[in-house]
Parts: C-alpha cells; structure tokens; sequence
C-alpha cells in the first residue's frame, strides 16, 4: 500500500520542507540550486512487521504505519542510517517520535512569528573563574521564541551567528588584571561600533536580544554600549533549571529597596552602591578605602538574596526601576558625587541592566569592582 499523496503533504508541511535531524532544505540542490524533491519519507514504525523491516516489531497497527504521524521526512543520508541494525538500538520508536514533536513543533511556532516581531540576538560569552557555559545559537533562539514569542536573527554574518563578542579567548581571566579588562572592553566596543552601527545604518535592528555570561565587570560595560535607539530584552541562566528562557509560568515579582547609610565623608564627590541581588556583600568585606564613602544598598524586598531571585521579566523590571529611581535621587539631591563604587553580587541580568540604565551625561561614573580571592578590587570604569 502506497503512501497517500495527503499524508505526504502532511509530513512536507510540517518539517518544513526540511530534514528534521540535520535540517537540510530538501527542496533545492546544493550543487546547482535547481529545484528538485530530495526528501525521504521516512518509517518510524516499519511498514512491515517481518523481522527485516526496521522497528517493524512495535504494537502500531498496520493500518496507521503510511500515516503522517509514523513517517518523518529526512535526507537519504540520515534515512539510510537510522535504519542501519548498527543505530536501531538507539535511534527507537520513542526516540524517534520525540525527535519529530520536537522538531514539528518548533517548525509552528516559528512559522507562527510575524516577521514586524523580530528580534536581533547579541551573545557575550566569556569566562568566570575558568567555567564557561553553553550559550548556542540555537540556546537563544529558543529562549526568544519561549519567552517573548518574537522571531530570532542573526544578522550580518558568515555563518549566520550574528552578534557574538567571545572573550573566551582573551588571557589573563583567572587574574583579571588591568590589561585583560583592556582587552575585553576593546572586543566589545568593536563589535558595537562597527557591526552593530552599521546593522543600524541600514535599518535592521528595532529590538535586541541580549544573553551574557562573563565577569561582573564585563557583564555591566557591555550593557552600558547598548544605548537607548533600539529596544532590549535581557536574559539570564537559571540555576533552577539551566535554561535561558524566563519561566513561561507566572510567578510573583520581587520588588526591591534601597537603603542610604551616611558616612564621615557626607559630601565627598565620591559614594558606593552595594547590590545585594544574588548574595549578600557583608561590611567588613568593603575596602577600607570606602568605608566612610555615603553607601546605597539595594536588595530584593521579603526575600533572601539568592542565584534566581530575579525569577521574571517582571522581576527584572522592578530591580530596574528601583536603581532608575535611585540614580534620578543621586541625580537631585547629590549632584556633588561624581564617581560611584559599584559593588555586586548580582545575576547576569542585573548586572547587564545597570549597565544599560547608565546615562554618562547625568549619573556618576560608576567603578565597577571585580571579588578575586575574597577581596575586592576596581576593575574597570564606566564614564
């Protein structure tokens, strides 16, 4: 019994017209780009059930082996394999059916997106402490789509990876000295001043994605050059689950606070903020030199400091608020400060958002402190 040309349409309209293991365009030669149909219809469940037909021993009646729920569509190099009595044991039923959910119903989603929702993905990738973490670009297409439902793009790129600053490369990270702040910063300035000017030049940017994972330091200069023409979404790794994507089930925000402590230098033109967002920074680990610098402590209300306390966009937009509500205190009531100590034990996203909110014409600069072996030490300074 032949495979009605209905259950065909079926399987090519929801791969996509791609192979759903290597993602190959199956309607297009390689070597001349003539159209051509490459694809295969692939069994899960063997058509037959003789032992010689692959996975043909499963229960699924014969009847509803040609339907488009049992077939995938792959090139003839992955069909030819996952029938192999080499890969049988591995490539089974319910792998197969998983892998084909999965991939189909990605295919709806992204063929869902309206395009006037796209976004442009900006990855930092970095070192912290010699750890790195997996930050692909199919990593945070996924959290785009879960999280904001907008389109990915990797614009003005070879290989289409778009915006990608990787310091994992730069030397002198378990150190964290002068010069490999240098160089750090100048990797990140190249890629905003050149690539993503230019993407802006030719009108292709509207909305950003941001994803980081780096030294604190590095995490607050590279939200200080995303500028204020374009609108951002900023995203972090959660402990709790290891994903990028903000938790698609509501959760409460946290709201936070600032408290002020005075110090015996009341109007000195220099001052220190604390964040307490994902520990807790305790006044003895302060260096002496700020000790009697005016403090501003911000910390996440009813609540212990802790790795996922910023649990939503909503919780992110709260802590935002609070510093944008701060700086605008400093800006009114303390124009004598000039340079503020920024000390942080904060999140990807906290860190990327005070960054960000900076503006260098009204706020003080802020010195950004780097903790190395207990102690901590300015690194860098945003103007």
């Amino acid at each position: 019994m032949a495979i009605s040309d209905l259950e065909r349409l079926k399987v090519w309209v929801r791969a996509g017209g791609r192979c759903e293991f290597c993602g190959a365009y199956l309607l297009e030669g390689k070597l001349t780009y003539k159209n051509y149909t490459l694809g295969e219809l692939a069994h899960i469940v063997g058509r037959d059930t003789t032992p010689g037909s692959p996975r043909g021993q499963d229960l699924l009646p014969t009847d509803q082996r040609d339907l488009a729920e049992n077939l995938m569509l792959l090139c003839r190099g992955e069909h030819n394999e996952i029938d192999r009595a080499g890969s049988l044991d591995l490539m089974t039923v319910e792998r197969l059916r998983q892998i084909k959910r999965e991939r189909e119903e990605w295919i709806r989603r992204m063929t869902g997106l309206n395009p006037a929702d796209s976004t442009v993905v900006i990855r930092l990738i970095g070192k912290v402490r010699g750890r790195e973490v997996e930050l692909t670009k199919a990593t945070t297409a996924e959290a785009v789509i879960r999280s904001e439902g907008r389109f990915p793009e990797f614009p003005l790129s070879l290989h289409g990876d778009g915006f990608e600053v990787d310091l994992r490369q730069v030397f002198g990270e378990e150190h964290g000295d002068a010069t490999y702040w240098q160089q750090c910063c100048r990797q990140i300035d190249q890629i905003f001043e050149y690539r993503l000017a230019e993407a802006l030049r030719q009108d292709l940017v509207r909305h950003v994605s941001v994803f980081g994972f780096a030294r604190l330091p590095l995490l607050v200069y590279f939200g200080s050059r995303l500028d204020d023409t374009f609108a951002v979404t900023i995203y972090q790794r959660h402990r709790s689950t290891e994903a990028w994507s903000w938790p698609e089930t509501p959760t409460s925000p946290v709201d936070f606070y600032v408290e002020s402590t005075s110090g015996a230098c009341e109007q000195s033109a220099e001052g220190v903020l604390v964040l307490n967002v994902s520990g807790s920074i305790q006044e003895t680990e302060l260096p002496v030199e700020l000790c009697d610098l005016p403090r501003w402590h911000v910390s996440p209300h009813g609540t212990t400091p802790s790795v996922d306390v910023i649990n939503s966009m909503d919780s992110l937009n709260a802590y935002t608020s609070t510093l944008r509500s701060l700086m605008s205190t400093l800006e009114a009531r303390h124009k004598h400060i000039r340079r503020l100590h920024v000390l942080a034990a904060a999140p990807v996203s906290a860190s990327v958002a005070l960054g960000r909110l900076h503006d260098a014409h009204v706020h003080p600069a802020l010195i950004i402190y780097d903790r190395t072996d207990g102690n901590y030490t300015a690194a860098l300074e945003i103007q």
